[in-house]
């Protein structure tokens, strides 16, 4: 965690030095407002970059294998998504966006294999992935419950009236 940290901060030097206003988070490439707080301060940014360049070095040991690095900034996910190459990139361009959309949070998102298969309910992503014959046998179509329409992941809404801890309380 140390190196991440010390990478982080090699990162964010110039983003330090800059006066306030507007300035891009060096990992993420997101906007945000320097000397503003919240979601603007330089602390969250920089948690924001470390929860990306985790969720990079994870998806390396667990991803599938021989696949590019996880993209962090969108203009690089959606080069994966629409660009010329097709097959696995594409599947890993929606993977990346749908993490960064749960803040990199990887283990409470699914697996890349189940997301991708959930990717391949979608007859234009399966169209485009497909252009590689093995990612069509590695992934078979399985729909996944949370698979949003705009092909990301989100928890499904759980109705806690129906829970079991609700029927005791009442």
């Amino acid at each position: 965690m140390t190196l991440i940290k010390d990478k982080i901060d090699e990162l964010f030097q110039d983003v330090l030095s800059q006066p306030n206003g507007l300035c891009e988070n060096p990992v993420t490439g997101g906007s945000f407002m320097k000397g503003e707080s919240g979601e603007d301060s330089i602390p969250y940014q920089k948690r924001a970059a470390e929860r990306a360049l985790l969720a990079q070095e994870w998806f390396a040991v667990h991803g599938p294998r021989n696949a590019p690095p996880l993209p962090l900034i969108a203009w690089e996910w959606d080069e994966m998504r629409y660009g010329c190459t097709g097959g696995l990139e594409t599947l890993i361009g929606f993977y990346a966006r749908s993490l960064s959309f749960r803040d990199w949070m990887v283990h409470s998102h699914p697996s890349f294999k189940d997301f991708a298969r959930g990717l391949m309910v979608f007859p234009d992503i399966r169209m485009r992935a497909g252009q590689d014959p093995l990612v069509l046998r590695r992934y078979p179509s399985r729909p996944l419950t949370g698979m949003a329409d705009g092909a990301f992941w989100e928890p499904p809404m759980v109705d806690r009236r129906a829970s079991p801890r609700s029927k005791q309380a009442a």
